[in-house]
């Protein structure tokens, strides 16, 4: 159930921000640099709470799994950083804000739940 609110709370701030840096700066390429780093990470956390929900409960092949989905995850998420940053050209600083929002979420989520016990 902790992945749930720590995914939720992924959309929220990652997407939030993203929109709203979109509307106050009215989509200057920073922001939209910032917007396709926040829905990278946001997919490719999406995808990692998935799989290890899944592999929890393979006991065969397990392995092969974890690998041909790391090795799926990378080849797309490398094909959107080409796109972001060489087809599109836009600035590497907003980028890397955007891709920075998940360590952030992490960061205070954690420290939000620091010391609560699960029931």
């Amino acid at each position: 159930m902790d992945i749930r609110n720590l995914m939720r709370s992924q959309l929220y701030f990652s997407l939030g921000l993203a929109i709203a840096f979109l509307g106050i700066t009215f989509c200057s390429a920073w922001s939209v640099a910032f917007a396709a780093g926040a829905v990278l990470i946001t997919l490719n956390f999406w995808a990692l709470a998935r799989i290890v929900q899944h592999l929890m409960y393979v006991r065969k092949g397990a392995v092969f799994t974890l690998l041909a989905i790391f090795y799926g995850k990378l080849i797309i998420s490398g094909l959107g950083l080409y796109l972001v940053l060489v087809v599109w050209q836009l600035p590497v600083w907003g980028l890397v804000a955007g891709l920075s929002t998940v360590v952030v979420n992490a960061t205070a989520w954690g420290l939000k739940n620091f010391g609560r016990k699960n029931a």
